[in-house]
C-alpha cells in the first residue's frame, strides 16, 4: 500500500504501473461492466473515463452513436436522441458536468457510480433535467458577467443522496443489453 510515507521509489512505481494500466485497457477492456468501472476509475484520468465509459455504454446496447457536430447528444436510442452523463461517488456526491440545455435532445441518461462500483441508470427526460437546472444547476465557465450574452451556457450539477428522490422515478430497474442479457438492480 502507497502513502504519503512511501519512498519516491515506490512512488514513482506506481504511477508506472497505473500509466502501464491506461495503457492495457485500451486494447484489453474486462467483459464485465462492472470490473471496466473500476478500471476506469484506477487506470484513467477524470477528463477520459467519462468517454470511454460512453463509448462502451453506446456498444454494448447497440446505440447509434451521434456525431458531435450535430449538437444532438451522444446517441439515438431507437428514434430518440439522447445525452450520456456519468459520475463516480466522490465527496458524498456525483457531479455531472457539461450539461447544454441548449442541445436538441429527448432524454439524458445519467449513469451514477457508488462507492462500491455498482452503478445506476436513470433515463430522465430533457424537460425534467431542464427542471433540475434550474433549481440545482449552476453555469459551469465563465463568470457571470462574461456570460451575460452567451445564449450556449454549458451547467454542472452536483447530486447529493438526499437528492436521489427527485429523479427516483427515472430509475431503470431493468436494462437490457443487445446481447439479450438482462441486468436487473
Amino acid at each position: 500500500m502507497i502513502t504519503l510515507t512511501s519512498t519516491k521509489k515506490e512512488k514513482k512505481q506506481l504511477l508506472e504501473y497505473l500509466s502501464k494500466g491506461e495503457k492495457d485497457l485500451k486494447n484489453n477492456e474486462p467483459k464485465d461492466f462492472e470490473d471496466f468501472l473500476i478500471c476506469c476509475k484506477l487506470f484513467t484520468k477524470p477528463q477520459s473515463y467519462g468517454t470511454k465509459i460512453q463509448n462502451r455504454w453506446i456498444k454494448d446496447n447497440g446505440y447509434h452513436k451521434i456525431n458531435s457536430s450535430k449538437n444532438r447528444g451522444d446517441y439515438k436510442d431507437i428514434n430518440l436522441y439522447v445525452e450520456f452523463k456519468v459520475s463516480y461517488f466522490l465527496d458524498n456526491q456525483w457531479n455531472l458536468l457539461q450539461l447544454r440545455p441548449y442541445q436538441k435532445i429527448d432524454r439524458y441518461d445519467i449513469m451514477l457510480i457508488d462507492k462500491n462500483y455498482k452503478y445506476k441508470l436513470y433515463q430522465i427526460p430533457k424537460k425534467q433535467m431542464d427542471r433540475l437546472l434550474k433549481e440545482y444547476g449552476y453555469v459551469a465557465h465563465g463568470t457571470k458577467d462574461s456570460n451575460i450574452e452567451n445564449k450556449n451556457l454549458e451547467y454542472r450539477i452536483s447530486i447529493k443522496e438526499n437528492m436521489l428522490l427527485n429523479i427516483e422515478k427515472y430509475l431503470v430497474k431493468k436494462i437490457k443489453q443487445k446481447n439479450n442479457i438482462e441486468r436487473f438492480f
